[in-house]
C-alpha cells in the first residue's frame, strides 16, 4: 500500500538518501514528517563556516595566497589557529591549474522513468582540469566512509552531476577532503564509468518503489545505529532509548 505522506514526485538529497539507506523510520521522521529533533548532536555551526570561508577564498582570490586567506578569515571573524589549519589541509588538495571553477553549486536531475524522481545536490566546489568534472565535498567532521563508490551520498552525487561531465565532455571524479588534522588520508577519489552511473539510476527507482510500497517506515532498531541518531528518544523502534531535549512548554499558571 503506498504511503499517502510522500509527495507526488519523491525528491532524493544525498543527505536523504544517506538516511533512508541508514534507517528508513529516520527518513520517515526528518525527512516526511520533517519532525523537530528530540535529541541534540555535533553542531553544524563549524562545518557552515568553513564552507562559506573557502567559497570566499576561491570567490575572490586564491587559497595559496596567505594576504587573501589573512583577509577573508578576518571578514568572516574566523581568523582561528583551527580556521588556519582547515585551509592549509584544503590548501594542500586544491589544484593549482585549473580551466574552470565553481563553489556552492546546486544541480537537479529528474528521472522520467517510472517510478518518477527528482534527485538534488548542492556541492561545495566543482574544478575542471586534466580532462576531469573534479567535484568535491568539504568534510569537517569523523571519516565515516573508506570507499566513496559504497557511499549513498556520493552515489546521488555523481548521478546528478553526470549530465554536468557529459556536455563538457569530461571524466566525472568525486573527492571528500576531510580537514580535520586527525584524519590522515581522504578516500581515494572515485571515477564513476557511464555502466556505474546507470546502475545509480536504477537503484534509485528502487529505492522511490520500495517507498511507494512502504506501509511501515520501521527502523533499524540496532544499538550502535540508534545511539547516535537524533529522534531515539522518540522512535518507537529505538534501541537507545532516552529523553528528549525539547525544551519544556510551561502553562500560565505555573509558578
Amino acid at each position: 500500500m503506498s504511503d499517502r505522506r510522500l509527495p507526488q514526485i519523491i525528491r532524493l538529497t544525498p543527505s536523504s538518501y544517506a538516511d533512508y539507506r541508514w534507517c528508513a523510520r529516520l527518513y520517515f521522521n526528518k525527512h516526511l514528517m520533517r519532525v523537530t529533533e528530540s535529541d541534540t548532536g555535533r553542531s553544524g555551526d563549524q562545518g557552515l563556516l568553513v564552507h562559506e570561508v573557502l567559497e570566499q577564498l576561491h570567490r575572490n582570490g586564491s587559497c595559496h595566497d596567505d594576504v587573501h586567506v589573512g583577509a577573508v578569515l578576518a571578514s568572516a571573524a574566523a581568523d582561528t589557529p583551527q580556521m588556519r589549519a582547515f585551509v592549509e589541509r584544503h590548501a594542500s588538495r586544491c589544484p593549482a591549474e585549473v580551466e574552470g571553477q565553481a563553489h556552492e553549486v546546486d544541480r537537479v536531475r529528474f528521472s522520467r522513468s517510472k517510478p518518477m524522481f527528482l534527485a538534488s545536490a548542492r556541492i561545495d566546489a566543482v574544478w575542471i582540469h586534466d580532462g576531469l568534472l573534479d567535484v568535491r565535498d568539504y568534510k569537517t567532521g569523523r571519516l565515516n566512509v573508506d570507499h566513496l563508490a559504497d557511499d549513498p551520498a556520493a552515489r546521488v552525487q555523481a548521478w546528478v552531476m553526470q549530465r554536468d561531465a557529459q556536455r563538457k565532455g569530461l571524466r566525472l571524479q568525486l573527492r571528500y577532503e576531510y580537514l580535520q588534522p586527525e584524519i590522515d588520508e581522504d578516500p581515494e577519489t572515485w571515477e564513476p564509468g557511464d555502466d556505474d552511473l546507470d546502475a545509480i539510476g536504477d537503484e534509485l527507482r528502487a529505492a522511490v518503489a520500495r517507498m511507494w510500497e512502504a506501509d511501515d517506515w520501521k527502523g533499524v532498531a540496532d544499538v550502535d545505529a540508534c545511539r547516535s541518531c537524533r529522534y531515539r528518544s522518540i522512535c518507537r523502534d529505538s534501541a537507545a532509548p532516552g529523553e528528549p531535549s525539547w525544551s519544556a512548554l510551561s502553562g500560565g499558571d505555573d509558578r
